[in-house]
């Protein structure tokens, strides 16, 4: 190995300074600098991973709708790699963090929302018209900690739809977190996959992040890292017809949010038979078939009953 001494004397500190200086007329040839800690991921390492994030992007922008009773959309943007260590310092402080379980598999995943979107979409949630604010620790004030938590819950069904043609897998929210230094995401130098989504409402758009660990996916990296095809499952001539039937004439619930107001508690407790609560009809409404939006349509009276025209369908 070269000694120190050796090492100027080969190159002096002028030569290392000339070698590093900027020369706009080299063009292509000029030294450029080149961040390693975060690559994306090319699409034919993981193609089902990249399938599944797809999927979900379809599946929970029509949650996020009913979650928030107005217009929403969410896309998949790509899929990157990142150095725990990189990542956990790239993340802002305070953050807006879910720690989530996957179960069956070991480990934690996480779910990063970018607190200028939280607040946004918070705004949104309680008939604002999704103004920004400039606040950063509004993002870990309580009301928009719980309105994570009820968007990690109505992410839940889509993100296991999503997963099937990977491994059955059920989220399960641990808790939240503001500090990004205590995340456990492994080793400094163990990679984390992030999938990186946009969030489009009332004409702002942020980032949601998942965050997976490769230690987390290493049971299953396998099979994410094949195309998901599988053995057509047989099909079971004599119970077809029958759960066909069956679920033709299968009877649910739904249900439309017509309206909603805020008032303070002084208003509430001062309220007595007779008294007004005003509130505006919506043009449409989200029906409803638990927390799965289904449809859209507009509220009407049919043949002297409460009515919803469908005008659409939400994909669910």
């Amino acid at each position: 190995m070269m000694s120190q001494e050796a090492a100027r004397e080969a190159i002096s500190d002028e030569e290392v300074a000339a070698l590093l200086e900027k020369n706009d007329k080299e063009g292509a040839n000029a030294v450029r600098p080149y961040d390693f800690s975060l690559q994306r991921i090319n699409r034919t390492q993981l193609p089902l991973l990249e399938d599944i994030c797809r999927n979900f992007a379809e599946r929970a922008g029509p949650s996020l709708c009913g979650l928030l009773g107005r217009d929403a959309g969410m896309q998949f943007d790509s899929l990157e790699s990142a150095k725990s260590a990189d990542l956990q310092a790239s993340l802002p402080a305070p953050a807006s963090l879910a720690v989530l379980r996957l179960k069956p598999l070991t480990g934690h995943a996480y779910l990063s929302v970018e607190p200028a979107l939280l607040l946004t979409l918070l705004d949104g949630f309680f008939g604002g018209s999704g103004r920004a604010n400039a606040d950063p620790q509004a993002a870990v004030a309580p009301a928009a900690q719980r309105f994570l938590t009820l968007m990690v819950r109505s992410f839940a069904a889509d993100f296991a739809a999503a997963w099937l043609p990977a491994a059955p897998l059920e989220l399960e929210l641990v808790k939240q977190e503001t500090n990004p230094r205590l995340l456990q995401l492994g080793g400094q130098l163990e990679s984390v996959v992030v999938a990186k989504f946009t969030v489009e409402f009332a004409a702002r758009s942020g980032r949601i992040d998942w965050l997976f660990p490769d230690s987390l996916l290493a049971p299953i990296r396998e099979t994410l890292a094949g195309n998901g095809a599988a053995a057509p499952a047989r099909k079971q001539q004599a119970w077809a017809p029958v759960l066909t039937a069956a679920l033709q004439e299968a009877q649910i619930d739904t249900r439309a949010i017509l309206a909603q107001a805020q008032i303070s508690l002084r208003e509430l407790v001062s309220l007595s038979p007779g008294d007004i609560i005003p509130i505006e009809a919506p043009q449409q409404v989200t029906l409803l078939a638990g927390d799965v939006p289904v449809h859209r349509g507009r509220f009407g009276v049919s043949q002297g009953h409460n009515a919803v025209k469908i005008i659409s369908g939400a994909q669910a």
